[in-house]
């Protein structure tokens, strides 16, 4: 019975390495082999007879330094700092859009390619002869800047 408890308690070195940052899993999976199991065994008997005799004391310090790096001039220009996320996405009943910066791309499902576009304050309007469709802009936009049509979508840059 009493083996069976040693079996499942964790020695001194196992809890040790498995609680370090970044290995404690490696340690883990290394503790179930058996060459593992009786190394960790040894040290662990090593470790408790040192703690009944007494002795030396150890002191484990650990530092981590952190330095800028220095980038050429050519890499700085590559590199730009990172701005927030200023874009928006909604889903209507039969469209979508994307909203980034000035910019609002919408897709639209239209039944033919040779629909007309106008846009009325906040409002788009696509027209065609047995077809229309009225959809409410999140912003004012002054301008269609693109338009491509494939398989019965309809997508629609607009500019404010």
């Amino acid at each position: 019975m009493k083996k069976k408890k040693d079996e499942g308690k964790k020695g001194i070195v196992e809890s040790f390495l498995g609680g370090m940052p970044l290995f404690g899993d490696f340690f883990k999976e290394l503790a179930k082999t058996e060459t593992f199991k009786e190394k960790f065994k040894e040290v662990n008997e090593k470790i408790e007879e040192n703690l009944r005799v007494g002795g030396k004391t150890w002191n484990v310090e650990a530092n981590i330094s952190v330095r800028p790096l220095s980038l050429r001039p050519s890499a700085r220009s590559i590199i730009s700092p990172i701005k927030p996320d200023t874009s928006e996405l909604a889903i209507g009943k039969d469209y979508f859009y994307g909203k980034k910066g000035n910019k609002l791309t919408i897709a639209v499902k239209v039944p033919e390619e040779d629909a007309d576009l106008s846009i009325n304050h906040k409002t788009l309007l696509i027209k065609s002869e047995d077809f229309e469709k009225k959809i409410e802009l999140p912003d004012y936009y002054r301008s269609i800047t693109k338009k491509q049509y494939k398989d019965g979508i309809l997508v629609v840059e607009l500019t404010k």
